[in-house]
């Protein structure tokens, strides 16, 4: 009997958002001395992602990750399509490039579900609620979402009819973005509300 080789899991940090409450690139915010961008990507990392890449904006380079460009802007969907055609095979796991304290463990949790429900997309929920920028995606789906944009949908729930998902309650403090300086400020303070 042979073991089967690893699926391959890319790590897609959507760096593409305007931004436009925040006031700058929140990817390359600083978060305790360090890129809110770059703590998403040590949680990717440390949670089985490799190679972790950029989707859209400009940050990339500063975080020392490849940028993929959105191939479709304008949206959350067109950065899930543009990663999952990107990656062609195995899982992507797609994470707003805010979630300032997301870990490797948040991470492990949704890729060993995955491991599980092969097939399927493993997403992060909140008391039960689908938080779809948050989640796993097989990579191979990636048409299906391309077909959905030119479709005219750009929410990222319009995924969710797409495919077959399972749920995974995550705790608030990995779910939690920052839009704002204000709410980087609070998040880091270690208040989540």
């Amino acid at each position: 009997m042979t073991n089967a080789a690893p699926t391959p899991v890319v790590g897609a940090v959507l760096c593409g958002g305007r931004s436009s409450r925040f006031g700058s690139d929140k990817a390359l915010a600083d978060a305790d001395g360090v890129p809110v961008g770059a703590r998403v990507i040590a949680a990717l990392r440390g949670g089985g992602a490799d190679p972790v890449v950029a989707i859209g904006g400009t940050a990339g380079p500063e975080l020392n990750i490849p940028t993929i460009a959105d191939l479709r802007p304008g949206g959350p969907l067109p950065g899930l399509a543009t990663a999952l055609l990107w990656a062609k095979s195995g899982l992507v796991v797609v994470a707003p490039c805010d979630l300032v304290l997301l870990t490797a463990d948040n991470i492990s949790a949704l890729l060993g579900v995955a491991a599980i429900h092969r097939g399927k997309a493993v997403v992060a929920t909140r008391e039960g609620e689908p938080q779809v920028s948050l989640a796993v995606w097989p990579a191979e789906r990636g048409r299906d979402v391309l077909r959905a944009v030119d479709e005219g949908k750009r929410a990222f729930r319009a995924a969710l009819d797409l495919i077959d998902w399972v749920g995974v309650e995550l705790p608030e403090s990995a779910l939690a973005d920052a839009d704002t300086p204000e709410e980087l400020a609070r998040l880091l303070a270690g208040r989540i509300d």
